[in-house]
């Protein structure tokens, strides 16, 4: 048992090592900071701008001897801003995860790294928690960094100080991040170790990424009568609750179809479980932590279950070692 730790923990390093080696991992962080970032100034703006308005209207109310009372202020929920973050780690980070798992493969097939190690008594299991937990390092450090980075954003930008609640909220996102990315990190493994060819291995894995990340959500948002008018199809039309229940009930074949395609997508969850916490989602505004995750835990459950599945089929299924050691 000793030494397979000792072996998982060589192979974990290693991981570590390699990855710090190459301007991969920096670039595409790098990426993902500035791109969160821009979006983090431009939702801070639109706010900005947003009040600029509510007080130059109150203070036309007061001139007219009007009460301003009428004019609701604009509510801030600084957790509001980090949307940016929210959506790019859905795409970047899965494309960070596939990247990883293909060079975890890769590395080991073209350039025989490995060699000493697998001379050694090496399990399958050995080798891939050591991959797995080598990864998971890196994309843990990347996530926790992206949203530490996004927290001190709203600080400095909002002039806001975050409080005990939203920290937790983001350290619950931050997990969420780390299955939602480790997913496609065992996916590009998982075909990176199976199929013959790395390059078409690659390509099967980005094929997959687009159908997950950017065509299913599309499709399942596109197809949502609700999700075209701003508030809502039923809400702008005054349709009651029970006759909304009606309406869809007619729809029913196309409805199931709709939501299966968004099932489908593990980018919809963590975004649905994401905009939640944060209260990007407004029917979530005010409520306590334990309230919305007893409500969105399906969405968790559905990044759960397909990262338990991936890692299942790579522990699992046995794999060829000597493939390992050359291209």
């Amino acid at each position: 048992m000793t030494s397979s730790w000792t072996a998982a923990s060589t192979i974990a390093g290693k991981e570590v090592s390699d990855a710090r080696r190459t301007s991969l991992l920096l670039v595409m962080t790098g990426f993902m900071f500035v791109a969160g970032l821009v979006a983090l100034i431009v939702a801070a703006l639109a706010l900005h701008d947003e009040v600029l308005t509510y007080n130059e209207a109150k203070a036309q109310l007061i001139e007219l001897g009007k009460s301003a009372t009428s004019i609701p202020p604009p509510a801030f929920v600084p957790l509001k801003l980090l949307r940016g973050f929210i959506e790019y780690t859905e795409i970047i980070g899965a494309v960070l995860g596939i990247v990883l798992g293909y060079r975890a493969a890769a590395i080991e097939r073209g350039r025989n790294t490995l060699a000493l190690i697998l001379t050694r008594p090496l399990t399958q299991t050995t080798f891939i928690a050591g991959k797995l937990c080598g990864n998971l390092a890196l994309i843990g450090a990347v996530m926790t960094a992206t949203f530490a980075l996004g927290a001190i954003g709203i600080m400095l930008i909002g002039g806001v100080s975050l409080t005990a609640d939203q920290l937790l909220r983001l350290l619950i996102i931050d997990a969420a991040a780390v299955v939602y990315i480790a997913i496609f990190f065992a996916l590009g493994l998982l075909l990176s170790l199976w199929m013959k060819s790395l390059p078409h291995a690659l390509l099967a894995a980005f094929a997959i990424w687009l159908g997950l990340v950017l065509i299913a959500p599309q499709i399942g948002d596109t197809l949502d009568p609700d999700n075209q008018v701003a508030g809502g199809v039923f809400r702008t039309l005054g349709i009651a609750k029970p006759d909304e229940k009606a309406i869809l009930a007619s729809f029913k074949t196309y409805e199931t179809i709709r939501d299966g395609i968004e099932q489908a997508s593990p980018a919809k969850h963590f975004e649905r479980w994401s905009f939640a916490l944060t209260g990007i989602k407004e029917i979530y505004n005010g409520q306590p932590i334990g309230a919305v995750v007893a409500d969105r835990w399906n969405d968790f459950a559905w990044l759960a279950g397909g990262l338990t599945v991936l890692l299942s089929l790579l522990f699992f299924r046995r794999l060829d070692f000597t493939r390992l050691t050359k291209d």
